[in-house]
């Protein structure tokens, strides 16, 4: 009894779960009898899964969903100046969604639910959440075409400010996926690992030719940034830490306000003083 109410309440930590105690109740009963917990992942947590997974399976497909850039980020792949874009899930009719089955046992779904929560639900420094994922316990369908097996998810929250309600064109999000950055590194590197990976375990679905369009179309405006811009977020995808990504976006961020301030000063300067005219007032006779 003890058990089921520390994951009921590891489950409210889930947008979409904490406001339905008949579906939590109905999840809690499932792991309960399989005695295993699973995440369907389809693109940063396969190649950089979550802490506490115990086994990942491959080639799972989620059927009746489709995968996009559906959502601003500010924090891993992006910042409030200058948001990046990440995927997120929809309902879909006639598309499917290939990926992993991030799998733990029972006795390690608490740690495992929390863990899950924090990769998908970051906080900036000002405390603001980014509440682009709604969350869900859906079938997905195992390698062998004939096993379900019920994973939670993440579905894009239709209701945060940071979905991004119009369709953008490949143009239009290549765009912003060259040029943004965020403490995970490059928005650049997050598309470029994603269909590495989907491409090396042969994770094809409905978004794989979207995709491989959008790498091709953002690459070539990676080409076209500036040489020092280009350069720089060459660099911060080379750094291997959080805090030294923070570090080099921070003093990034100081070195512009500093050139900004100097470029504002000389024009002022530059400015030549203007001639106030002198008021001769009439003086009556």
């Amino acid at each position: 009894m003890e058990q089921k109410s520390t994951m009921d309440e590891a489950l409210k930590l889930l947008h979409g779960l904490n406001n339905d105690p008949i579906k939590r109740a109905k999840v809690i009963e499932y792991l309960q009898i399989k005695k295993t917990i699973a995440v369907f992942a389809y693109a940063s947590l396969i190649w950089n899964p979550f802490e506490h997974v115990e086994q990942i399976i491959p080639n799972c497909s989620l059927i009746g969903y489709t995968k996009g850039f559906l959502c601003q980020d500010f924090i891993y792949r992006g910042t409030t100046e200058c948001t990046g874009l990440t995927m997120g899930l929809k309902p879909c009719e006639n598309s499917y969604v290939k990926g992993y089955l991030l799998m733990s046992g029972i006795h390690q779904s608490i740690p495992f639910i929390e863990a899950f929560v924090k990769r998908e639900t970051p906080i900036d420094i000002n405390g603001c959440k980014m509440d682009i994922y709604t969350y869900d316990f859906l079938p997905v369908l195992m390698p062998d075409g004939n096993t379900i097996e019920w994973a939670l998810t993440c579905l894009v929250n239709c209701h945060s400010q940071f979905y991004i309600s119009r369709t953008l064109s490949i143009e239009e999000q290549a765009q912003i996926i060259a040029r943004s950055y965020g403490i995970n590194g490059s928005n650049f590197q997050y598309l470029h690992n994603t269909l590495y990976a989907c491409r090396k375990f042969s994770l094809l679905d409905t978004f794989t030719k979207e995709m491989k369009q959008l790498y091709g179309t953002a690459l070539l405006y990676r080409h076209r940034l500036v040489e020092q811009e280009r350069q720089w977020l060459d660099t911060l995808d080379k750094l291997s830490t959080k805090d030294e990504r923070q570090l080099a976006i921070k003093s990034r961020k100081t070195k512009r306000i500093g050139i900004k301030s100097r470029k504002l000063l000389n024009r002022m300067c530059s400015v030549a003083p203007t001639t106030i005219p002198t008021y001769h007032r009439m003086l009556s006779a």
